[in-house]
């Protein structure tokens, strides 16, 4: 059976250490939590559309757009909250990959109203935020 492409492992010794090092890193999430490193983020409409928004720019009162969101975070970690579970991800690793989205033309925008500024982000499909997270090696 071919180990690296299933992630099977069979032998308890390398299994056990695979799960030390998930246990570490949500060791790390939630230190991150209690230290108030973690952005996080309700995305109503990820259900029906299966992404997420993930802003970078805001129309201030003067109509410009000025860098926000995940172009100024100084959170380690974000956290995209769902009825029935979190993902977390690296703020680096969502940098990455917005970067590349944002390169690619999957830019959004949403429309401001009396409560809101209007915005410009990424729609990152979740399942490919899933998938380019980096494995461990």
């Amino acid at each position: 059976m071919n180990t690296t492409v299933t992630g099977y492992e069979p032998r308890f010794d390398i299994d056990l250490r695979r799960g030390q090092v998930g246990e570490q890193q949500t060791l790390n999430v939630i230190d991150a939590l209690q230290q108030g490193r973690v952005e996080v983020k309700t995305d109503y409409g990820v259900g029906v559309t299966g992404n997420l928004y993930i802003e970078f720019e805001k129309q201030n009162r003067q109509g410009e757009w000025v860098p926000s969101g995940l172009g100024v975070t100084e959170s380690d970690w974000w956290a995209f909250a769902f009825a029935d579970g979190v993902i977390f991800v690296a703020t680096e690793t969502l940098k990455r990959l917005a970067r590349e989205y944002w390169r690619s033309g999957h830019v959004g925008q949403r429309n401001g109203n009396e409560h809101s500024s209007a915005s410009r982000g990424v729609k990152l499909p979740v399942k490919d935020l899933v998938a380019n997270m980096e494995p461990y090696s």
